[in-house]
């Protein structure tokens, strides 16, 4: 692995000056997640010679303060295009947002984004049914150069034997199971499933709808975008209801240019050719803002706050795509898969009284994470939005990232420092006082 070095010292003057125009901390009782108090430009003014220096924001005094490894982190924030929202959820009293290089730069969100494509697909079926879609119902897409409306090879029910599968040709695939097996386990097919049902066109037209304008869907997972365009013929029965038909479609929409700096990630990446000697460019790949990604969750949890989006979504909707969020810990190897922050929380505080809802995602050496933790015992709470980047050869699509070595570790170390800053203190006290 390539050792991360420090910058030198006119390279860290530097970048912290930058990193001051982009993090920060807000307070208010109209401070919302995804919004930060204006700062000056920077080089806007000389500071003068007797000014007193600035203190380091809480998040970063408190990182460093938790760990040592984390002033080679921030020292090379930059470089693992690290970005941190972390706010502060206070019940009755006004929530406090700490932002590090928060939207900084592109960071590909991977399976985050799954939790939109969720919301989208129950809107667009509640939409076409004319009423509440049921959980229950089942999805039948219809596989081309096939007659009737026959499944495609990944839909079809392993459970079912050749003969009986060829006559009844309607695995047992449900609306409920598929958001379940996207937002717990990160299924890919379940989110090629949903994606049919709602088109790529549609989809980017519900995130504009919902006000997540950062959001860009280029593609299916493990796909490029010039092959994501066309949508397969679905059917979803309703139980006791007339079907719904979702024709066929070729998507012709382009969305709009990715608002966000620095597109071209690593020093050269493969493809079906071989090793390109260039960085991959990140332009047609899907996008969403760390802000967005915060709201969502925010959306989900508090629909009642006045930055959350109007998702219109049942309540029943809502409680199932949250219990599909949350983390089990009765397999710590599973919670540790897809909640990375989790083994620093459970470190900090244990698990006895932890509610972990959220959505990690991981692809192209970024590693990301979207979650609540709350303490039941003491109410205390917070939202945490985090991505981090580490490819120490440079080559992208090559499998050799720095998961192990860098976003791990760093992650579960962010766990448990805010679980203990925000969380671990009087819990006692705190719990009695309830």
């Amino acid at each position: 692995m390539r050792r991360l070095t420090p910058r030198l010292a006119l390279g860290v003057l530097a970048m912290a000056a930058a990193c001051a125009d982009t993090r920060g901390e807000t307070a208010s009782s109209s401070a919302q997640p995804g919004t930060s108090a204006p700062v000056p430009a920077v080089g806007s003014a000389a500071p003068t010679a007797s000014a007193a220096p600035r203190p380091e924001p809480w998040l970063e005094r408190t990182l460093r303060e938790s760990d040592p490894r984390w002033s080679a982190w921030l020292d090379q924030a930059d470089v693992l295009r690290l970005q941190i929202l972390v706010t502060e959820v206070t019940k009755g009293g006004p929530w406090r947002t700490h932002a590090l290089r928060a939207d900084a730069e592109y960071f590909y969100p991977a399976s985050a984004i799954k939790t939109f494509l969720a919301v989208a697909a129950l809107r667009t079926l509640s939409r076409k049914a004319g009423e509440e879609i049921p959980l229950g119902s089942r999805i039948i897409r219809c596989a081309e150069r096939k007659p009737g409306c026959q499944p495609p090879k990944e839909d079809e029910d392993p459970d079912q034997p050749p003969e009986e599968e060829k006559r009844r040709h309607d695995p047992k695939i449900r609306v409920g199971d598929e958001i379940r097996k996207m937002l717990s386990y990160s299924d890919n097919d379940s989110y090629n499933r949903l994606y049919d049902i709602v088109g790529h066109a549609e989809l980017n037209e519900e995130m504009r709808d919902m006000g997540f304008d950062s959001v860009r869907f280029h593609h299916r997972m493990s796909a490029p975008a010039e092959e994501s365009r066309e949508t397969l013929r679905v059917v979803v029965r309703p139980p006791g209801k007339a079907p719904i038909e979702i024709g066929k479609r070729t998507s012709t929409f382009e969305p709009p240019p990715t608002p966000a700096k620095a597109l071209e990630v690593g020093t050269a990446y493969r493809d079906r050719k071989g090793l390109i000697e260039a960085p991959l460019s990140f332009a047609n790949k899907n996008y969403v803002s760390l802000h967005d990604l915060q709201r969502m969750n925010v959306s989900l949890l508090f629909p009642e706050r006045p930055e959350a989006a109007r998702l219109e979504l049942t309540d029943a909707q809502r409680a199932h795509l949250v219990s599909s969020m949350t983390t089990s810990f009765k397999n710590r190897k599973h919670a540790a898969e897809h909640s990375p922050l989790t083994p620093g929380v459970i470190d900090a505080i244990g698990d006895k009284d932890v509610r972990y809802v959220g959505k990690s995602g991981r692809a192209y050496g970024f590693h990301l994470e979207n979650a609540y933790v709350e303490d039941k015992s003491t109410g205390r709470a917070f939202f945490v939005t985090v991505t981090v980047y580490s490819n120490p050869d440079g080559v992208m699509n090559d499998d050799d990232y720095g998961y192990d070595e860098v976003t791990r570790p760093l992650l579960a170390s962010l766990g448990s420092a805010l679980a203990k800053a925000l969380l671990g203190a009087d819990r006692k006290a705190d719990a009695a006082a309830r």
